[in-house]
């Protein structure tokens, strides 16, 4: 779907309505918007109804300008497609942590179940309890 080399990967699985986000390396505005607005574009399209963040590896933090974009340009397009839910993998890195704290608060704001999981594979577990249209797929 979208890859930037030692920054950011965007994975599309269609039958689970699933996007799968991994980031390397915050620091990059450009970068940062590319990648959620193709992911504001599948939530819109009503591909997509859940989003797994995964920073657990990630260096850096998403900047104020980073946290701004989310909140005016994102999270609305995520409500008019319908979003269910974002699960966050929590990054090893305290600073990282603490920088993405933000988009959580926002986005329970905006009313999407916000979850955190230790890795990819306990959010994917998450999703497959609490929404059963994930384990039908």
């Amino acid at each position: 779907m979208l890859e930037v080399a030692a920054q950011v990967a965007v994975l599309f699985e269609e039958s689970a309505a699933l996007i799968v986000v991994r980031w390397f390396r915050f620091g990059d505005h450009d970068t940062f918007t590319r990648s959620l607005d193709v992911q504001a574009g599948l939530v819109e399209a009503g591909r997509a109804r859940f989003i797994v963040v995964d920073i657990a590896e990630a260096t850096g933090t998403p900047s104020a300008m980073d946290h701004d974009y989310v909140n005016r340009f994102v999270y609305p397009r995520y409500r008019r497609g319908g979003l269910k839910a974002i699960v966050t993998v929590i990054p090893h890195s305290a600073r990282t942590r603490m920088g993405t704290k933000g988009w959580n608060r926002s986005g329970r704001t905006w009313r999407f179940d916000m979850h955190e999981a230790a890795t990819v594979q306990d959010a994917r577990e998450l999703l497959e309890r609490t929404y059963p249209a994930v384990a039908a797929s």
